[in-house]
């Protein structure tokens, strides 16, 4: 029998729900170069039917399903540790605090982790879980990727002495998000915010501000696309605020490019993050953006839009009734926003991370 040459390559994470880390994660399974890279994803949760599962399932790649029924933490180290020694991986890619289940294969084997950082680094994880990876890069077992020059410059800081560090943006598939926009003024504006409804995304921030903006022009409205723990929260302030008539709270949806494309505003309220995807997303599809100057965010954000001060509400209904009375300068951004994400394309991306692979394997 023919010995398969393929550079073995193990990528996990936590799970399999929609956000900027599994969208890259299902960008590495459909694009990989299958002729020399053979993945496996190991999903440390339950399978969970997302549209997100589904693009991973249908790239041919094999998925391992960490989480089948109620199970012990400790029970899936030996599960993963299992399923790491029957692949035999030449380079083990892993994802937010996932990273710790691989650690007990790391330690026993000749093989190196290439960490991806999502997140601003000093909140990435709790503080045993920073003591272990901080272990692992001064042993040189593990490697961080920053996902921009700010998640960069912060690694360095957070942890002095690195020898080495990464730096691939996440990716964007522009084809699907294009939209062709006109110049052509709307009596009507919509802002848009797709973010998990967790307390990093600060939407109490973006209601607060919307409900000032729409004080001056009732005819602005706002869609939220997302899920999260902190959804109903959110939902019962619209009702307080007396805007619930003008936020559309429409979910988890596997084609976001088509709320995209209705939209007129990006905007992002985040207290803190990495490089988010779906600001990428928003500039593929022509939109200009107002976001909290927070993380990457300054990196992706310059001629085609707007950044305010993290927690600054005036500053942030300021900006949204600006952009929502100014229709030229929505369309000059917005033309902006599709000329910058060229270079975030995804074709780049797996060329980074394929000469990664074959510098850590």
């Amino acid at each position: 029998m023919q010995r398969d040459e393929r550079i073995r390559v193990a990528v996990i994470l936590p799970s399999f729900s929609i956000g900027g880390t599994e969208n890259m994660v299902a960008t590495l399974a459909k694009l990989i170069d299958k002729t020399n890279f053979q993945l496996l994803v190991i999903c440390l949760a339950c399978p969970q039917e997302t549209h997100i599962q589904k693009e991973i399932e249908s790239s041919g790649v094999e998925i391992y399903y960490g989480m089948k029924g109620k199970l012990a933490s400790w029970r899936l180290f030996f599960r993963v540790y299992r399923v790491l020694s029957q692949f035999r991986p030449e380079l083990i890619h892993s994802n937010m605090y996932a990273y710790a289940f691989a650690v007990p294969y790391v330690m026993t084997h000749r093989v190196r982790l290439l960490h991806t950082v999502h997140n601003k680094p000093v909140n990435e994880f709790k503080e045993k879980y920073k003591r272990l990876i901080a272990y692992l890069y001064r042993r040189e077992k593990a490697v961080p990727v920053a996902i921009s020059h700010i998640i960069e410059k912060e690694m360095k800081e957070l942890y002095p002495g690195l020898h080495c560090i990464e730096r691939i943006y996440n990716p964007v598939d522009t084809q699907r998000f294009y939209t062709k926009r006109s110049q052509t003024s709307r009596q009507n504006i919509t802002f848009i915010n797709v973010a998990r409804f967790m307390r990093q995304k600060n939407h109490e921030l973006l209601l607060d501000a919307f409900a000032e903006a729409r004080e001056k022009m009732p005819f602005i409205r706002l869609v939220l696309v997302g899920d999260g723990e902190l959804r109903k929260t959110m939902e019962k302030k619209t009702k307080d605020l007396n805007i619930s008539e003008a936020v559309v709270f429409a979910g988890n949806v596997s084609d976001v490019e088509r709320y995209l494309a209705a939209a007129d505003v990006f905007v992002l309220s985040s207290d803190y993050e990495g490089l988010p995807l779906s600001v990428l997303e928003a500039m593929a599809a022509g939109l200009p953006v107002i976001s909290t100057n927070v993380g990457g965010v300054a990196d992706i954000v310059t001629d085609n839009g707007i950044l305010v001060k993290p927690g600054d509400r005036e500053e942030l209904a300021d900006k949204m009734t600006e952009l929502a009375l100014d229709g030229a300068k929505r369309y000059q951004m917005g033309m902006c926003s599709i000329r910058n994400v060229k270079k975030y394309d995804g074709a780049e991306f797996i060329r980074e991370y394929e000469t990664l692979y074959l510098k850590y394997s």
